[in-house]
């Protein structure tokens, strides 16, 4: 019968039989098949089961990811001998189980007569007043915020001064990663450059936590990686670097010559330094953030002040002829876009557009789309045909994933007439002050987004408005879309019932209402989307 040697924290090892039916591994005692009790293991961690081609391990979206032969696997099908790594504790997969019970699991050295001691590392610190006097003398010099490099060079003089390293190394894991990276390391390297330090005492200090003392005895001593006794380590100190359940290194030191050995006060002296170290290590870490949050933000606030820019400075404003804009991105710059450009007939382009996501990389395909309008806005004036060309052009220079919005209309005020096109966007409204009505304009059963596909149709819709003062109004989803903390939408009715209300205000002030309209509903809750509105009256 296949079965699971774990491998506990404490050194101990126990075995489980795995059965045909799935099985749930965790610390979730009321669910869970096989019970860890170790805070790595998440409440429900894995679960295996049988398959016709063998055992199966599944992770089941843990917190510290479950790895076999040291590779982080989302499913698995097992072979005898595999290591499975659930959070920080072993388990070895045997294919036909072990007659006999494993013993207790300390090392993975030969015997010999040297002595290796583990300490879990939740265990009390034991110092005498003169080292707890020294840890507190620490304390300030290492937690105070600086580079993480200073920060280590600094804890690894104060090893060689206070326990008489003669060789040393720390080791620090990458952010949300297991990679170790050595950035001190002090006479540990071989000829071919290569860490002389022991493996097995590296690995329970980073699996499991555990700090340890090492004391050669008079025989060979054999370590799967390297020979302590071919590198005359005579005594050696391993401990992790621990912040909170967090395991962020390890540091190491040890004696080559015939020093006294390292004794259990030492490791615990040890341990209060990697303490220290491990808070100067957060807080390196968070300096480190805050630099560079500091730079994201510089550099959306100019990226904002450069989108700013490509809105039009100046909005037409002549007798019988009025607009007005906002913009307001969700994020610090907005995907959304608007434009308004004046023919020398007198007729105008009023452009509004909604880029897929948010944030710069939707600016960025907004800017793209921009320059695209500029540079075609006078091929045509059929804003079906400029529609196409845009589509193309967007399909050309975009990934599939970004796709854009788009409503195009041009406005005659002689003719009193408009000639519009949509590619998915929400469709204009006409408000008629003397008449007291709002309109909503008819869209096309089938209007295809702009960077979908390249053969796309789009055709043109002309309306006449007649003699009455209009105003022409268009605006992106972020209106309609914005929510308050219920969750409930703002809605195009409501917007309709405020535009109607508000109809005789020039359209300036008619936009401020809207906005205003908004900012009372949403309350408190936060704004998830671009808002941008366009308003152009003829009288």
């Amino acid at each position: 019968m296949a079965e699971l040697i774990i491998t506990l924290p404490n050194g101990h090892s126990m075995r489980q039989s795995l059965s045909g039916a799935p099985q749930t591994v965790g610390r979730e005692r009321d669910f869970c098949d096989i019970l860890i009790e170790d805070p790595s293991t998440s409440r429900r961690h894995a679960r295996f089961s049988r398959t016709a081609d063998g055992f199966l391990v599944e992770d089941l979206e843990s917190k510290n990811g479950t790895y076999v032969n040291d590779t982080q696997c989302r499913m698995q099908i097992l072979k005898d001998g595999d290591r499975i790594l659930i959070g920080s504790v072993l388990a070895i997969f045997s294919e036909a189980g072990s007659p006999q019970p494993p013993s207790v699991v300390i090392a993975d050295d030969t015997p010999s007569t040297h002595a290796t001691r583990y300490v879990a590392g939740n265990k009390r610190l034991l110092l005498s007043q003169r080292r707890l006097e020294m840890i507190y003398e620490l304390s300030e010099r290492l937690t105070t915020l600086q580079s993480q490099d200073r920060l280590l060079d600094d804890a690894m003089n104060t090893c060689f001064e206070m326990l008489q390293f003669e060789r040393g190394a720390i080791g620090v894991r990458r952010v949300n990663q297991r990679t170790l990276d050595w950035p001190v390391v002090r006479n540990l390297r071989g000829a071919g450059g290569e860490l002389t330090i022991s493996r097995t005492l590296l690995n329970r200090a980073l699996e499991h936590g555990e700090r340890a003392t090492f004391v050669a005895g008079s025989l060979a001593y054999a370590d799967p990686t390297v020979s302590i006794v071919q590198h005359g380590i005579r005594s050696a100190l391993c401990v992790p670097l621990i912040h909170r359940d967090q395991i962020l290194g390890v540091i190491y030191g040890d004696r080559t010559s015939s020093a006294a050995a390292y004794t259990e006060e030492d490791v615990d002296f040890l341990a209060g330094i990697a303490q220290h170290v491990s808070i100067g290590l957060i807080n390196a870490r968070l300096v480190d953030e805050q630099r560079q949050t500091a730079r994201l933000h510089h550099d959306i606030d100019i990226a904002r002040k450069i989108q700013t820019g490509l809105f039009p400075s100046l909005l037409p404003n002549r007798e019988g002829l009025r607009l007005a804009a906002l913009n307001e991105p969700g994020q610090r710059v907005s995907g959304d876009y608007y434009d308004v450009i004046e023919l020398p007939d007198g007729r105008l382009w009023c452009l509004m557009a909604d880029v897929s996501g948010e944030g710069v990389s939707a600016a960025l395909v907004m800017a793209n789309f921009q320059a695209a309008v500029r540079v075609t806005i006078g091929e045509s004036d059929d804003p079906g045909a400029l529609m196409m060309r845009w589509n193309r052009l967007l399909c050309q220079n975009t990934e599939p994933s970004k796709f854009v919005t788009v409503l195009s209309a041009l406005v005659d005020p002689r003719s009193r007439r408009i000639a519009y096109a949509s590619a998915g966007h929400l469709p204009p409204i006409v408000i008629r002050p003397g008449l007291g009505t709002v309109e909503t304009l008819l869209r096309e059963e089938y209007e295809f987004l702009l960077g979908v596909m390249p053969d796309a149709q789009y055709s043109t819709t002309t309306v006449d408005l007649g003699p009455e003062p209009f105003i022409f109004f268009c605006y992106t989803d972020g209106v309609i879309e914005a929510m308050n903390p219920d969750g409930k939408q703002f809605g195009e009715q409501r917007l309709l019932d405020v535009l109607a209300e508000h109809r005789e205000l020039p359209v300036p002030a008619l936009i401020k209402q809207v906005r205003k309209a908004v900012t009372q509903f949403v309350g408190e809750a936060e704004q998830s989307d671009d808002i941008t509105m366009l308003a152009c009256r003829v009288d």
